[in-house]
């Protein structure tokens, strides 16, 4: 039990240095729309760092609804919690030219087959910075690998689409923006407790990205 207390204080700690620390001044005073927030605990880091404004979207209502059982905190009038499905919401602030500096796509990009349309809806929101994280497959080719799920109830599900390093960059790219892919191996090994799948050699693994646009 300790050892997985352990692994999850770390995982969380890594995670946001890796992700959102070292953009603290793309943070401070910013817009966020953060995409598929959970119960939004990353949410209220980002406020507490010096967002001015944090939506939050998440599919799960249970997630959202834990957002109220957070600790206290000073900046939580600077969140905004939605129960919308994220890329429905992208799609709807982007039809509304509505403008947001910084982006967060957390575990989004799978199951998408229109990956360009997704990264444009993005650039429309004409963003200084977006920060993706997620499951890709280990090509640099631009394909979307299937990957089986489990049988539910003796019911077959579909498999997950999963798109590649290559896939993201060359969609990101035709939308106009720079691709650069955070190196996790800057993490010392002593540090990386929690985070095996962010170091996983086989087919998939976890991956984060930054998008800057080109004419920015």
């Amino acid at each position: 039990m300790q050892d997985t207390l352990r692994q999850r204080a770390n995982r969380r700690q890594a995670r946001y240095g890796m992700l959102f620390d070292c953009f603290r001044h793309v943070i401070t005073d910013s817009s966020v729309l953060y995409l598929g927030a959970g119960d939004g605990h990353w949410c209220a880091d980002l406020a507490q760092a010096g967002a001015l404004q944090v939506v939050g979207v998440e599919a799960q209502a249970d997630l959202v609804a834990r957002f109220e059982d957070l600790p206290a905190i000073g900046a939580r009038e600077r969140v905004e919690m939605r129960h919308a499905a994220p890329l429905d919401f992208l799609q709807d602030a982007a039809d509304r030219a509505r403008r947001f500096e910084l982006v967060v796509l957390m575990d989004v990009l799978r199951d998408v087959g229109d990956l360009y349309g997704i990264l444009a809806d993005v650039a429309a929101l004409r963003p200084r910075m977006v920060l993706g994280d997620g499951m890709v497959a280990n090509s640099d080719d631009p394909i979307l690998r299937l990957e089986p799920r489990r049988a539910t109830g003796g019911t077959a599900r579909p498999p997950h689409m999963i798109p590649s390093r290559g896939a993201i960059t060359q969609a990101a790219e035709a939308a106009g923006f720079e691709v650069d892919w955070t190196d996790w191996t800057q993490l010392p090994p002593a540090l990386r407790d929690g985070l095996s799948d962010y170091y996983r050699t086989g087919p998939i693994c976890r991956a984060s990205f930054t998008l800057i646009a080109r004419d920015s």
